[in-house]
């Protein structure tokens, strides 16, 4: 399984990813969650709003005691459906998950030895998703966000909806891409250049773009209008030729106005759950997680 190997000798995503920054800026740091707690963060945040997947978890490292456990989810892998479903409320798919979540660590710990996703920090990405991905109710974007959000800043690209959503938009993917497919052709499409720092903020930038205009169906005032497949009805241009004309333009100036940026919309949980950091927010993709107070490893992203 190759995710890595670039997909057109024109470095579009690159030329995509100056724009976008031209647009938002560059976004702010965020905290990092060891890799097991990112991966339940990831799989609670999926399909639903990112303020009520962060306080379930916050709910989740309280009842289960993680910080007295050092960290360890030990008690939510022992823990039963009845126990765990009241404790999803406002989670989509909670009955799911309540099996989902106990399961994947129970299975971490039957095949590794230990509650633990620290030794794929030495994997190579596509050998540790596919180890990720045998897991149960781990899925694409899931793991990507384990190996990508997590300490173990590996090189992929997440592609959660928004992300997804943008990127049909744009005519990077075929209009009728699954998010599953679209993960696997937007990660051939990263540049050999890029590192964990850049797919990570082309992430970010990209789930910005379809949040605040993909799904808003806000097109008037979409710095990409002119793109958009949705919008586009001209029989002469296809969306990818539209898309690959535009990147070879002249690249515009940033805009020097004071931006507000609608990535960081979970400031103030940040605060209360990292009093220590209270300068650093989350990212959109529900990578935020307790850091000190909860005895979670986390470590500030550079």
């Amino acid at each position: 399984m190759q995710y890595t190997l670039p997909l057109v000798p024109f470095d579009r995503l690159e030329s995509l990813h100056q724009r976008l920054l031209a647009v938002f800026g560059p976004p702010e740091a965020f905290a990092r969650l060891d890799p097991v707690s990112q991966m339940l963060l990831a799989m609670l945040s999926a399909r639903t709003r990112n303020e009520t997947a962060l306080a379930v978890f916050v709910r989740l490292v309280e009842h289960f005691e993680v910080t007295r456990l050092k960290g360890s989810w030990v008690r939510l892998a022992e823990a039963s459906f009845h126990e765990l479903d009241p404790l999803l409320e406002g989670i989509t798919h909670a009955d799911r998950k309540a099996v989902a979540l106990p399961r994947a660590l129970q299975e971490i710990a039957s095949l590794s030895g230990d509650l633990s996703l620290d030794f794929l920090h030495e994997w190579p990405v596509d050998d540790a998703l596919v180890w990720l991905e045998r897991l149960y109710g781990v899925g694409p974007k899931t793991s990507t966000a384990t190996l990508n959000m997590s300490t173990l800043r590996k090189r992929i690209l997440v592609v959660d909806t928004a992300h997804w959503r943008a990127a049909r938009c744009l005519g990077l993917v075929p209009e009728r891409a699954s998010p599953e497919r679209s993960v696997r052709l937007l990660n051939r499409q990263v540049p050999d250049r890029w590192g964990a720092g850049e797919t990570e903020q082309h992430h970010i930038l990209m789930q910005d773009l379809g949040r605040n205009f993909c799904a808003r169906k806000n097109r008037v005032a979409c710095p990409f209008a002119r793109l958009c497949v949705h919008g586009v009805r001209n029989p002469t241009h296809r969306p990818d030729r539209l898309l690959e004309d535009f990147l070879h333009m002249p690249l515009p100036l940033p805009d020097k106005r004071e931006k507000v940026n609608p990535i960081s919309l979970l400031k103030a949980n940040a605060e209360n759950l990292n009093p220590g950091k209270s300068t650093m927010r989350p990212m959109a993709q529900s990578s935020m997680g307790p850091a000190t107070p909860f005895g979670l490893r986390s470590e500030a992203a550079p």
